[in-house]
């Protein structure tokens, strides 16, 4: 197998343990969506039934087991629901428990919700943590629904970085 072939399997393995249990908690589409900030501002349109609100200072967003800190955070809305939200911070962060598996746990300069796909993009010196386990990259995108995950390198030869740890040796007792 070619070198390069090898390190994609690699990389493609590696990411699928990583989110081999990042789906969400099947309930926290169905929780209330608390933001506490410092500054909140809503304009609405109710014409059209869309609205922004846009919150600054100290953000936290919280909706069943998920948690969101920021400094800022765009919130666009239709038909009473958000349909993508746009965090930014030093970092932002955001943690969310799994129906089975490990806590997930995020930071990035600015991390991207897409409610429609189910997709969030972490940019700009973007780690996701599962567990013990650690990926590192420029720019991490993952489908809460389909727990695929795609992360890609920086510009000035950022490589991605996955960290699996070993599997729990199981210790035998003697004879």
């Amino acid at each position: 197998m070619h070198a390069s072939r090898k390190w994609r399997w690699l990389v493609a393995a590696g990411l699928l343990c990583l989110a081999a249990s990042a789906s969400a908690l099947k309930t926290d589409r169905n929780q209330p969506i608390n933001i506490q900030a410092d500054h909140g501002d809503f304009t609405n349109d109710s014409k059209a039934n869309t609205g922004t609100g846009v919150y600054t200072g100290h953000v936290l967003i919280t909706q069943g087991s998920i948690r969101i800190t920021a400094d800022k955070a765009v919130l666009h809305m239709r038909n009473g629901e958000i349909q993508t939200a746009d965090i930014t911070g030093s970092p932002a962060s955001f943690q969310q428990q799994p129906d089975s598996g490990a806590l997930v746990t995020g930071t990035a300069a600015e991390i991207t919700y897409k409610q429609n796909s189910n997709e969030v993009d972490l940019s700009g010196n973007a780690e996701l943590h599962q567990g013990e386990r650690l990926l590192t990259a420029d720019v991490i995108r993952y489908n809460t629904s389909t727990e695929h995950v795609v992360a890609l390198g920086g510009k000035n030869s950022e490589r991605v970085h996955i960290t699996i740890p070993p599997k729990a040796a199981t210790h035998t007792p003697p004879a």
